[in-house]
């Protein structure tokens, strides 16, 4: 059952957040996941054969140990690593009737179809570096080729008041100017906002393990972090409603 406050919170605001949407043993299995998974990614990236291993816990300061280990990062963060077709029991957890509950009160359709970049898998992690200008700034997914897509954030290290995603409350009901950069570090071809938004119109939401993010595809949104201190590391995916089925 799904709580009408959330529901009625998202349709202003253009996202949400929902408290306490795993359980600690749904979590865990996630995390553990996680950890196997990133850590495959980081050996992959050595120049050598060595065996390393970061555990879930101190993934916020992936940072300093990729330098200390001499990691390529571009091997760890880029779309080809950190895109996946997760297993069955991860996809049964992260993928439970509630959300989909949720997801039919925002779009008043019962029918989805996961959205994944072309070419890899739909389950992603972003990993935004302590001070290192990872995150994009700010767009709307209606703006790329995820467009029409709803999209689900899931903390799961160093996603402090500082780092997470941060949000243009309302912006999904508006229509913004913006503009395509000629040189991105980011997804080429992407357009970008191009209006002078107060900082303190923005908002980012604070999430607590086993708590879940949910943003419209046209609410203005970046993945930049003020973080000095901390890497963030989070899990996306991301579905398309089905009007005409």
């Amino acid at each position: 059952m799904i709580d009408l406050k959330i529901r009625d919170e998202f349709l202003s605001k253009g996202f949400v957040t929902i408290s306490n949407f795993f359980t600690e043993e749904e979590y865990t299995l996630i995390l553990r996941y996680v950890e196997k998974w990133i850590n495959q990614n980081i050996s992959n990236a050595l120049d050598d054969t060595s065996s390393v291993f970061l555990p879930i816990n101190k993934l916020n300061t992936y940072h300093n140990f990729i330098l200390e280990k001499k990691i390529n990062h571009s091997k760890v963060a880029s779309a080809k690593y950190r895109y996946v077709e997760p297993p069955k029991d991860i996809v049964s957890i992260i993928q439970k009737d509630l959300l989909f509950e949720y997801l039919k009160s925002f779009t008043d359709t019962s029918q989805f179809t996961r959205w994944q970049d072309p070419g890899f898998g739909w389950l992603g992690y972003r990993l935004i570096r302590a001070s290192s200008n990872d995150g994009y700034p700010p767009s709307c997914k209606n703006w790329g080729a995820a467009s029409e897509v709803y999209s689900i954030w899931l903390p799961i290290n160093g996603c402090t008041k500082l780092s997470t995603i941060r949000f243009l409350p309302g912006s999904h009901k508006k229509e913004y100017k913006n503009y395509l950069p000629e040189d991105s570090k980011f997804t080429k071809g992407e357009l970008r906002l191009n209006e002078n938004i107060p900082e303190d119109q923005y908002y980012r939401p604070n999430p607590k393990p086993r708590d879940i993010i949910i943003y419209h595809p046209a609410t203005i949104h970046s993945e930049d972090s003020e973080d000095k201190v901390n890497t963030r590391l989070n899990l996306e995916y991301r579905f398309r409603p089905n009007y005409e089925s």
